[in-house]
């Protein structure tokens, strides 16, 4: 089977990446919030190009082979960094962006001088997980640096930031990342099929049936869809099957927990 995965920007991409370079014309503190597994941190990831450059950036404790075409990549524009909040530490988030940016500066050697000097954009994701010290910190590098930012977190997080003033009115931009609605999601099934190495054929009751299966356990979930094509994949290698049908959906289903 074709495990090769692409990902799919759907309109709530669309509007979360007009969001993203919303903040970074304005230069202004963005708040991105949203139920869970609708698709936040993929869209984050994806906007950041953090897949593809992440290895460069981050992986401090290896050499990484700086190329000639990576350095005139990086020297040619700056970039977007995404980070994890830290469940420790109070100065942990702010060195680990300083960290990323001087070996952004590192790289695009003399194309950049300070360490926020090859960043444009810091996206900051599990923001419920900080605590006030965290928050100031955060604040303290948007003042300093005047470095957009985004926080990505649960629904609810704005009225929770909404009780440190200082931070809260430094905020320009909010922005709710919403679930697929059912026509989207069919998109993605479709996809999702041809991933596996099968074409999705509306015609054909059985697709039709598992189709319409998924889009009702799924809800428009985008993790939810990931995660449950996994478990289709393999309940498809391990039966040796070459159709997916409402009986492999449900095993599947069985196979994960849904909250």
């Amino acid at each position: 089977m074709n495990r090769e995965q692409q990902y799919i920007e759907t309109k709530a991409y669309k509007q979360f990446e007009e969001f993203c370079d919303a903040c970074k014309k304005y230069k202004y503190i963005g708040i991105c919030h949203g139920l869970p597994g609708v698709g936040k941190t993929q869209a984050a990831r994806h906007y950041a190009d953090w897949d593809r450059l992440y290895p460069a950036f981050c992986e401090f404790d290896r050499k990484y082979e700086v190329t000639d075409e990576l350095t005139a990549e990086l020297a040619e524009e700056k970039h977007t960094i995404f980070i994890t909040a830290p469940t420790l530490g109070v100065n942990q988030i702010t060195k680990d962006i300083k960290k990323i940016g001087y070996r952004i500066t590192y790289m695009a050697r003399e194309a950049f001088y300070e360490w926020d000097d090859g960043i444009d954009l810091i996206i900051i994701d599990e923001v419920d997980r900080l605590k006030m010290a965290h928050l100031e910190q955060i604040r303290d590098l948007y003042d300093q640096q005047n470095v957009p930012l985004i926080l990505i977190g649960m629904p609810g997080i704005e009225k929770r930031l909404s009780r440190y003033p200082q931070l809260y009115s430094r905020i320009g931009f909010a922005h709710e990342y919403k679930k697929m609605d059912k026509i989207e999601a069919e998109h993605i099934l479709h996809y999702k099929w041809e991933e596996l190495g099968l074409e999705l054929q509306l015609a054909d009751f059985s697709n039709y049936e598992a189709m319409n299966l998924i889009l009702k356990i799924t809800n428009g979930n985008f993790r939810l869809i990931h995660r449950l094509f996994t478990q289709i994949e393999r309940v498809m290698a391990i039966n040796h099957l070459q159709e997916i049908s409402v009986d492999v959906v449900e095993t599947a289903r069985d196979s994960l927990v849904i909250g």
